[in-house]
């Protein structure tokens, strides 16, 4: 399996690939299912919350037997999701985690992500991020632009009887907004 190289067939943003680029045979988990929690337009103070998947989570190969992690760091894997709101407003960061992909037949593949799994960047880059553990609640502050990024990696471990095929899953991403 490899992951799309991007164009007309390639996963839109939020989304997590795996596999050929048959789009029919690809896998992806989409990784932006939003639900905005609290994020009724706030306008009293100018901007409303606002959330844009810009990058998907994405596997690659993965083969049976072999574990694949990728980093929330990883410029080119790891899913990124922008924020906006009021400037230095506060953000309550929520995932719902699955912990496992759903593929052919029904089989699964398990889906893990650790204690430092996710990052908050104010200035939204992939290499300045506090990290923090997508499976509680993160309070962050967007910048005095009134943006900010999250950034998200996870870890597959297929055994070595993995049915080859295409996986999916959802995560979601719930922010309460504290203007």
């Amino acid at each position: 399996m490899h992951a799309p190289a991007g164009g007309r067939n390639a996963p839109s943003a939020g989304a997590v690939a795996t596999g050929p680029e048959d789009p029919l045979v690809r896998s992806r988990i989409l990784l932006l299912s939003l639900a905005i929690a609290g994020a009724v337009p706030l306008r009293a103070q100018s901007r409303p919350a606002g959330v844009s998947g810009i990058r998907p989570l994405v596997f690659g190969v993965v083969f049976p037997g072999v574990p694949l992690a990728v980093s929330r760091t990883d410029a080119a894997n790891s899913g990124q999701f922008d924020l906006t709101g009021n400037k230095n407003a506060q953000v309550q960061l929520t995932f719902t985690l699955p912990n496992s992909m759903t593929g052919p037949a029904g089989a699964t593949m398990a889906l893990t992500f650790g204690g430092s799994d996710a990052g908050y960047s104010s200035s939204q880059a992939v290499g300045s991020q506090v990290a923090f553990d997508p499976r509680t609640p993160f309070l962050a502050t967007l910048n005095k632009n009134g943006r900010g990024s999250v950034f998200v990696g996870g870890s597959v471990n297929p055994p070595p009887t993995q049915r080859a095929g295409s996986y999916t899953g959802t995560i979601t991403l719930s922010i309460v907004y504290f203007p």
